[in-house]
Order: structure tokens, then C-alpha cells, then sequence
């Protein structure tokens, strides 16, 4: 397992556990390198296994185990919760992942990290597109953070800060990372409360208009501040008027807590990120890579095929969500209640390497009460199918009703969920979809 891309700005006090931990900082990076390094190449017999969990906040704990090897992820949760002095409900709001810029897995209490490392470029070559080149140089990160299975209702009752603070940390990366597509506003308010948190309360003599936009990077995703090209033409840049809304979000919320220590109010200010990150139904999803076909008018089928749409399929307790990869943008969202969905094997073609699918039919209301299909290509779509049976499983274990099947595409009374209604809006006319009435007659 090698290094992430990022490590602690701000190391904590080594502590110790069953034979040792330390954490990482950025200024270890050249030694936590090493270890790992070492950590892959340790035999068994040695029975010391070297490991380094990582956090959300950037911080890495760095392990020591005696027959590491063996080590159970559960294990590695219990004791990097202790290190971090966390409460007992972090056994359920958090799980050890395992994760690469190629692949990301949520580890079972009982998977062995060490030995699912092993495994990890058959994995890549089984769930992956990646080239063997890059799936050679990739290297899986051991990462605590969110458990896919823990639901958005339980967590909004969660009053530890230290917890909030993790939680907070990885609703950001997410946020930055493209994979949460908001409203504009939002993104300009959750960048404000970031500012206050990190760069403390707006100072106009010490805070100036240069400084926001060198920071950009930091608090918001790219699409928000990059140039867009058309052709030979270059848009303008939106920079500008982004690093303009940034200021003027940080002078707010400094604002709204003037008469009060930053310090003080953290706990308040990850729950304001989080409450608005809450308001969509993607939030807390495990995501994976597919691609869908793209929309095209009939005079162009004579000319040319479009090429595929890239997409983040994010799955959480609540539902699906189709994320376009390129413009990070909604294009569906489809709740439990209103889905039915099926794993399809790619059929063998001599000729083209097809892909397997996932297939999701949802419940369309309007005028005329119809069903639209949409075919999702995928490496991962078995995996998809996996955890979409398990969160349906879990929610229906949850229900005091068993004998009502909420899993019915919509159609029984009582199914309609609009928490999301203001946030979410389906933009169908960007996706390749079939029609069926409810009898399941193809219309289209």
C-alpha cells in the first residue's frame, strides 16, 4: 500500500496501541513511504505487518501489528477509533475502505486488508478499464471514512464534534472532487463556512481578492472557476466572479458569527456544511465509474454515433444517483421506492469487448404514470448490484412492515418521498431511455 496524494498539515501526539501507532504527517511522507514500501514486501514469517490507516482530515495512523497479515478490518476500525479518542457510535457511522484512483471497496468486518491487497490488481483487471500499466503502479490506501450502510437520518442526530469533524472533512474532498454536483449558491455558501474554519473570520485588510483566488483550488471544484473552450473560442472566465462570491460568502457567515470564537462554534459550522450536503440525495453514496448512451437526433444516427456518456453511479441507503462524469451535472436520481433494477453479464462478441450492465427501471410521473429503462454500462456493475441488494435488504429489515415490498417501482400508495424535491430535478432529455406503461407495454 503506498502513500495518498495527501498527508496531515497538522500531525497529532504519537500514541500507542497493541505493538505501536504513530501518526503521519506531511512531514513524514518520505518515511511513511518507506514503511510502506516495506509493509508490502514483509513475509509472513516475520509476522510484523506495517500499516498505515488514513483519514478524511488528512491525517495517517501508522500500525505495527503482530501477525498483521491476518488483521481484520474490523480490528484496524477499533483501534484507529481509540487513537482517535472517538465514541462507540463511530463503530457504525465509519468502515475501513480500501482506495486507489482506479478502485474503491468498502472492507467487510471480517475481509483481511493485507490479504485483499494480494488480490488488489486481479480486482483492478476484473472491475477496471485501466490499462495494466496503470493498474501496476496503482497502490490501494487503507482509509477510514463513511460507512456506505449508515443512514443520512441516524448521522443528522450526531452531536460529537470529533466525529462531525471527520464527517465534515469527507463531505468536502467530495465536494471538491466533483462528485457532489450542487446548485451554484451552494457551493459558494459551503466555500464561505470552509474559509471561516480554515482562514478564520474575514479580515477585508488581510483577506484580499488575490488571496481567494489562489485558493479557488482549494474550496471549490474545477468546473466552477475553470474557462470553458467552445471551438476556437474561450468563454469567459469565470475566475473572477467565483473568487468574487467566495469573498462575499466568507464576509456573511464571519458575519453570522461575529460575536463569537471560531474555535468555540466548529461543531456548529461542520453541521451547517453538512445540512446543506445533507439536502441531496447522493450524499454519503459509494460511487462508481460507468458510462450510458448519449441522446442523439435521427439525421445525426445516419451520420455519426455519439460517443458514451461518462457517469458516477452513486449508491447510497436511500437510492441511486446518475452523476455526468465531464459536467458534473444531476441526471437522475431514482429512490428505492420507485426502482427496479437487474444485473446483466456482457454477452460474448468475438469482435467488441462488451461491457456487463446494470439495468434501472423507475416510476415517471405525469399525465400518464410510465416507467423509463435505462441501460448502465459497467466493469463494476456487479458490484453495483451487490450493495443495491444489500441497502434494500437492510431497509427492509429496518421497516416494521415486512409484509409491504417498498422495492416495487412506485407502484403501491403511500410511496411518495419529497425531501429531496427542491435539490433533485431529472434531466431524462440527457439520457437514452425506454418507455413502458405500467402494464409493461413498450411505448418507446
Amino acid at each position: 500500500m503506498a502513500t495518498p496524494p495527501h498527508h496531515a498539515d497538522l500531525p497529532l501526539e504519537p500514541g500507542t496501541h497493541r505493538l505501536s501507532a504513530k501518526y503521519i504527517g506531511s512531514e513524514d511522507q518520505e518515511e511513511s513511504k518507506h514503511l510502506l514500501e516495506e509493509a508490502n514486501g514483509v513475509a509472513v514469517m516475520d509476522e510484523l505487518v506495517d500499516m498505515i490507516v488514513y483519514l478524511r482530515d488528512r491525517n495517517g495512523i501508522f500500525y505495527s501489528l503482530e501477525d498483521g497479515h491476518l488483521a481484520q478490518a474490523e480490528e484496524l476500525l477499533d483501534m484507529t477509533m481509540k487513537e482517535q479518542g472517538l465514541s462507540e457510535v463511530a463503530r457504525e457511522v465509519f468502515a475501513i475502505w480500501l482506495v486507489s484512483e482506479l478502485l474503491e471497496i468498502r472492507l467487510k468486518k471480517n475481509h483481511q486488508p493485507h490479504q485483499v491487497v494480494q488480490k488488489w490488481d486481479e480486482l483492478c483487471v476484473l472491475y477496471t478499464d485501466a490499462k495494466l500499466s496503470d493498474i501496476e503502479k496503482s497502490e490501494p490506501v487503507l482509509m477510514m471514512q463513511r460507512d456506505v450502510f449508515y443512514p443520512k437520518y441516524k448521522e443528522k442526530t450526531i452531536t460529537n464534534e470529533e466525529i462531525l469533524c471527520l464527517l465534515y472533512h469527507e463531505a468536502k474532498f467530495n465536494v471538491i472532487e466533483g462528485r457532489y454536483p450542487l446548485h451554484p449558491e451552494d457551493y459558494h455558501t459551503l466555500a464561505g463556512i470552509q474559509a471561516l474554519i480554515h482562514l478564520g473570520k474575514y479580515n477585508p485588510r488581510e483577506h484580499v481578492q488575490a488571496e481567494y483566488r489562489a485558493n479557488l483550488v482549494k474550496f471549490y471544484p474545477d468546473h466552477m472557476f475553470q474557462k470553458e473552450k467552445f471551438l476556437f473560442f474561450t468563454r469567459k472566465d469565470e475566475s473572477a466572479k467565483c473568487e468574487e462570491q467566495f469573498m462575499t460568502a466568507h464576509a456573511r457567515l464571519s458575519e453570522q458569527y461575529e460575536q463569537q470564537d471560531v474555535q468555540t462554534v466548529l461543531g456548529n459550522l461542520y453541521r451547517q456544511y453538512l445540512d446543506i450536503c445533507w439536502s441531496y440525495p447522493f450524499y454519503g453514496s459509494a460511487f462508481f465509474k460507468g458510462q450510458v448512451e448519449t441522446p442523439t437526433r435521427k439525421f445525426m444516427k445516419m451520420i455519426k454515433s455519439a460517443p458514451d456518456t461518462k457517469v458516477l453511479v452513486a449508491i447510497n441507503t436511500e437510492g441511486v444517483s446518475i452523476i455526468d462524469k465531464e459536467k458534473e451535472i444531476l441526471l437522475l436520481h431514482a429512490p428505492f421506492d420507485q426502482l427496479l433494477w437487474e444485473f446483466r453479464e456482457a454477452e460474448f462478441d468475438g469482435d467488441d469487448d462488451i461491457m456487463p450492465s446494470l439495468f434501472l427501471q423507475f416510476l415517471v410521473e405525469g399525465e400518464q404514470e410510465v416507467t423509463k429503462l435505462l441501460q448502465v454500462y459497467s466493469r463494476e456493475a456487479k458490484l453495483m448490484n451487490a450493495l443495491i441488494n444489500t441497502c434494500v435488504m437492510k431497509k427492509k429489515l429496518s421497516r416494521k412492515d415486512d409484509s409491504v415490498d417498498f422495492v416495487d417501482a412506485g407502484l403501491f400508495p403511500g410511496r411518495n418521498d419529497t425531501s429531496h424535491a427542491s435539490k433533485v430535478c431529472n434531466k431524462l432529455d440527457k439520457l437514452c431511455l425506454t418507455t413502458y406503461t405500467k402494464k409493461g407495454e413498450c411505448i418507446d
